[in-house]
């Protein structure tokens, strides 16, 4: 089931090549898919196809009798390579050799001599470790996609279950089950037998013992695929000894790991720094890891039946406790690298580093949090950028929530944590408690006369004010928070004046020219550093005070950069508020249906934030909401009006609300004119200034002044920052 493009790519690489070697891990069907291919190629071969299967062969030197006694030798001599090609010299057959994995060295030997002598025989090996043989091409036989699984499980199933179906009460377990089976048939065929002892729900919850569970087999199947735990079995014999002690220690591991975290965890005893790779290298080979390309770097991973092997492996060691330490310590200095550089012009690789180690992140908190240890709740704060400028606003109140309680926090840590702790709490409906949570991170980081402390606390409480629409308390903390930032020494990129946020307190109440004056400071800061998160809270706050002046296409223009900012970032509680503020200017213009949209979607971003609602209880946006929803049912009528709104809560993800929002703004230009856009591009593909005035019919004067405008605007210093940003906007 479901190996349509394995049989297609499998029979394009036979027409083109004489040896392929389908690789993958144990129980993934390999032998069968090499059957079904076999069968499917016989009218292409006048002396037909052979199968020899290898698995219960014991002896290499045997291998060339086995080989001759199905091509239809007799008396062959065992160990004979030369004859079993000589005798193939003149026929036009394919070999199926299945299951080489035990014997590598052997096949490859007899394969090399018959590829050499017979010209018209072609050879599919299957093998859960490469041939390395000269002419190989490999054809990589993954787990079944999970439409595929689920179709498996529910044949075998009606197989012991007379009318077992898919219903509506049973589907999302059984997906569950075979994703947790990592779509491997031969798990999910000895699963699927248990359904006549086991409801859906049982066997999911068994699942954790998953190798004394899928204990029963069919005893046609080979010995060493009568249990998962044989056949894992099987490929762990086939591992030197330092490769079976790597796979124990990597699995600590949780969605993959890259070479550099394999070496700073896995290293140590009999297993030098230096040698992981290798080791590596040949647990790929023998389809233990899976490696694949990752922002130009290779990441391995495991299925995780293989690891979970792995894990029971380290447990009989002993040695589970030291290499989860090891994770969480590795893992914590990650952690702290980034938050110590985060803003700078590297924040999108940042991020996305962050994303792809998000289940180790998790993994080392659980360890880390629930030890005596502090590495949790180091590694809880360091990850500050993530859960508040990344989208993770509730898992990381969630975390930090847990450290709070414990009372052996030193004074800089704890103070680490509420102020990350008030600005989560304001964000996700509790500006009140969160208020408070940040006067005490305050009043203890005064305490300690630490001004880079009191310039986080301080900017904690400040969020919670402004979200709490206390514009004094909060103006003054922000202005407190700047203060520090300017008196520390040296605070790279783990810091930044929250101009920004005064910028928007401006505009709340009222006073355009300041906010403009605010935000434009954060984003000559932002520039000069290449930092984009909190750039785009200064683009929100100039879509606040430009329409405050009745300049809507640059309200447009920066509201345009916002959205951009917020779909990279994933940031749902700016993109919320900056749609609240388009919905106030869709329903001043008349665009009654579009307001009701935007209004309805706001509502369904609730559930992307984490909050009971989009806005949490803040006043300051919350209050603007519901006036705006009493005004259009007003002005629409009932029935428009929830035809409306309800098409934008139909809206289900950032990745659909973000287009919708734009839609309906200016052309975004970013802050630039058409005319500046244009120099732009021009200067992004290398031109001088006096080609950019020929193209553009202007005097290299004129354009030397759009040049000077751009920097400006986009608080740049170099020509050549110009091109990386038309070039990350795919302009051209």
């Amino acid at each position: 089931m479901g190996r349509q493009a394995e049989i297609g790519a499998a029979s394009s690489l036979l027409s083109q090549h004489r040896l392929v070697t389908m690789i993958g891990p144990g129980g993934a069907g390999k032998t069968r898919l090499a059957v079904r291919i076999a069968t499917h190629s016989a009218d292409s071969f006048a002396d037909g196809v052979h199968l020899v299967a290898l698995d219960s062969l014991a002896d290499p030197g045997l291998l060339a009798e086995l080989v001759a006694a199905e091509i239809g030798m007799r008396d062959a001599p065992a160990d004979s390579f030369h004859q079993v090609a000589t005798f193939l010299q003149d026929k036009s057959l394919l070999l199926v050799l299945d299951n080489c994995e035990h014997m590598v060295e052997a096949c490859g030997m007899l394969i090399g001599k018959v590829l050499a002598a017979a010209p018209h025989v072609r050879i599919l090996a299957t093998s859960r470790h490469v041939l390395g043989i000269e002419g190989e091409h490999l054809l990589h036989v993954p787990p079944l996609e999970e439409s595929d699984a689920v179709r498996l499980f529910v044949d075998r199933a009606s197989a012991v279950v007379p009318g077992f179906a898919v219903k509506p009460t049973n589907g999302d377990t059984i997906g569950r089950i075979c994703r947790q089976l990592d779509g491997l048939p031969l798990a999910i065929e000895l699963a699927a037998a248990w359904t006549r002892v086991l409801s859906m729900n049982e066997l999911l919850a068994q699942l954790d013992n998953r190798f004394d569970l899928l204990s029963r087999g069919g005893a046609f199947r080979p010995s060493r695929q009568q249990t998962l735990a044989a056949t894992v079995d099987w490929s762990y014999t086939l591992c030197s000894p330092e490769e079976q002690l790597l796979w124990a220690r990597l699995s600590v591991f949780k969605d993959g790991f890259s070479l550099t975290s394999a070496e700073s965890v896995c290293a140590g005893g009999p297993i030098r720094r230096g040698d992981v790779l290798m080791a590596i290298a040949g647990l790929v080979d023998k389809s233990v890891l899976v490696r694949e390309g990752y922002n130009g770097s290779a990441r391995y991973w495991m299925l995780e039946t293989i690891r979970r092997y792995g894990h029971d492996r380290l447990a009989e060691s002993g040695q589970t406790e030291e290499f989860r330490a090891r994770h969480n310590s590795h893992f914590l200095e990650f952690a702290r690298g980034i938050a110590a550089d985060w803003f700078t012009g590297r924040q999108l690789e940042y991020l996305a580093l962050t994303r792809r180690e998000h289940a180790n992140l998790r993994s080392a908190l659980e360890y880390g949090v629930g030890s005596d240890a502090l590495t949790g709740p180091w590694l809880a704060v360091s990850l500050h950028f993530f859960w508040l400028n990344c989208g993770f606003v509730g898992e990381g109140r969630r975390w930090l929530t847990q450290i709070l309680e414990r009372d052996d926090l030193p004074a800089e840590l704890r103070v680490q944590a509420l102020w990350v702790t008030a600005y989560a709490t304001a964000v996700l409906g509790g500006h009140a408690k969160a208020m408070e949570i940040g006067a005490e991170a305050v009043a203890l980081a005064r305490s300690l006369g630490d001004d880079e402390l009191l310039s986080l606390a301080s900017y904690g409480e400040g969020v919670a004010a402004l979200i709490g629409a206390d514009y004094p308390r909060a103006d003054a903390r922000l202005e407190e928070a700047i203060a520090c930032y300017h008196r520390v020494e040296n605070p790279g990129g783990r810091l930044y004046p929250p101009y920004a946020a005064r910028a928007m307190i401006a505009a709340l109440t009222g006073d355009p020219e300041r906010s403009i004056a605010l935000a434009d400071k954060a984003i000559e800061f932002s520039g000069q550093r290449g930092e984009l998160w909190a750039r785009g809270y200064a683009h929100y706050a100039l879509t606040m005070a430009k329409w405050l002046q009745g300049d809507l296409d640059t309200a447009f223009r920066n509201a345009a950069e916002c959205v951009r900012c917020c779909l990279s970032f994933n940031e749902t509680s700016l993109f919320t508020v900056l749609a609240e503020t388009l919905a106030g200017i869709a329903l001043g213009a008349g665009e009654h249906a579009r307001a009701a949209r935007i209004l309805g979607m706001v509502e369904r971003t609730s559930l992307l934030v984490g909050a009971e609602s989009a806005l949490g209880d803040s006043p300051v946006w919350l209050g603007a909401h519901h006036a705006g929803i009493a005004e259009l049912r007003r002005r629409m009528g009932d029935k428009p009006f929830e035809a409306a709104f309800e098409a934008g809560r139909a809206i289900g993800s950032l990745s659909e609300a973000g287009p919708f929002l734009l839609e309906g703004l200016t052309p975004s230009l970013g802050p630039l004119t058409r005319r500046e856009m244009d120099v732009a591009v021009l200067l992004a593909d290398g031109l001088t200034n006096k080609q950019i005035g020929a193209r553009l019919s202007i005097s290299p004067r004129t354009v030397g002044a759009h040049v000077d405008h751009i920097l400006s605007k986009l608080g740049f210093t170099s020509r050549v920052q110009i091109g990386v940003w038309i070039t990350s906007r795919g302009t051209s």
